[in-house]
């Protein structure tokens, strides 16, 4: 009987939606495709802590490149009918689909079906940066000492991935808006029926999104909730709230945001970030930092702790190039383990095409 319920909102989502479908959609055009993309490439140097027997080597190269296939239609009714994948393809032996997905857009809202992230990753505020993307990049430098890593940290991204999921977002009335997902399963790449016993199952979240104007700027809120349950007689189910905030005033930026997770597994986390950016014509500096705090037992008074903080420098060469320089601090703390204190330099240049 749970699992129907939740078929009640996913068939409300087609009713509400369909109902503009169903009108004459009159004539359109074939669905167009388009190219696109984004080439990001990373060399650093950093000084790391070293475990016994470890040899790093003082410098390094990241990159993160993807090809995005897209194409849209917008019938006479003016529903707008959209469909994007998503590749990744910095792996030189073989291709993998990141993203792919469909979106019907009416006047009653947006409709989202496909393998993609959740409303909330959409709505959420990164801490401001203007070198580069997000913290998860210091995250694929310095070696991973405790627990629990900062990849995607900030949002429900984290829980689910790029899952399939069925999503509705409302349109936006007074600055604010409001996004809800339904995932079968956290598990990228499933199709059909799944074993409950041996898959986290039966995911949701819904967020809320507002912004609105005020004296020479702008500012935005957003708060969202996740729930999923664990496969049966496991506890890989995860509940979680988040908050993000940014205030923009002149080439001011400044934001902030704080998710707190409580698995079933009991053990608790809770990430804090908050930043500051100033950008003038082509030019941008920032500051940021990041604290973790993550249970490693069931209410463990000891816990895992990172905290990092960076300095970084941007300059725009032409429209969708960017270069940037980033100096980094990372200090992690296992749960009664050693403390290890990790500095680099981190030279990015971004493009989007």
């Amino acid at each position: 009987m749970v699992t129907r319920l939740y078929l009640i909102p996913i068939c409300v989502l087609f009713i509400g939606l369909g109902a503009p479908l169903a009108q004459k959609a009159g004539a359109a055009e074939q669905i167009k495709l388009s190219l696109g993309g984004k080439m990001e490439q990373y060399f650093f140097f950093a000084d790391v802590d070293q475990l016994p027997g470890e040899s790093l080597n003082s410098s390094g190269a990241l990159s993160d490149v993807e090809v995005y296939f897209s194409g849209k239609t917008v019938l006479d009714n003016g529903v707008e009918i959209s469909a994007k994948i998503e590749m990744r393809a910095e792996n030189k032996n073989s291709g993998e689909v990141d993203e792919q997905y469909l979106d019907v857009k009416t006047a009653f809202g947006r409709l989202n079906i496909g393998e993609k992230e959740g409303f909330n990753q959409n709505f959420s505020y990164e801490t401001p940066y203007v070198a580069y993307e997000d913290d998860e990049i210091i995250g694929r430098i310095v070696p991973q000492r405790t627990m629990i890593g900062v990849k995607d940290i900030m949002t429900f991204e984290r829980f689910t991935g790029d899952a399939f999921q069925i999503g509705y977002e409302s349109p936006t009335i007074r600055g604010l808006t409001v996004g809800a997902n339904y995932f079968p399963t956290t598990t990228q790449g499933e199709d059909g029926y799944f074993d409950k016993s041996t898959r986290d199952n039966n995911a949701w979240e819904v967020s809320a999104a507002w912004e609105g104007r005020i004296k020479a700027g702008k500012l935005g809120l957003v708060g969202g909730y996740f729930d999923s349950q664990s496969r049966t007689l496991g506890n890989d189910g995860e509940t979680a709230w988040n908050v993000s905030a940014q205030a923009e005033l002149g080439g001011f930026t400044v934001g902030g945001s704080f998710i707190r997770s409580t698995p079933d597994d009991k053990l608790n986390s809770s990430t804090l970030g908050l930043a500051t950016t100033y950008e003038i014509g082509p030019w941008g500096i920032g500051a940021s930092y990041l604290r973790v705090r993550a249970g490693t037992t069931d209410n463990a008074a000891v816990k895992d702790k990172v905290d990092q903080g960076k300095l970084e420098a941007s300059y725009i060469l032409v429209r969708g190039v960017k270069l940037g320089m980033t100096g980094f601090w990372v200090g992690q703390e296992p749960a009664g383990g050693p403390e290890f204190d990790d500095i680099g330099l981190i030279s990015s240049a971004i493009l989007r095409f």
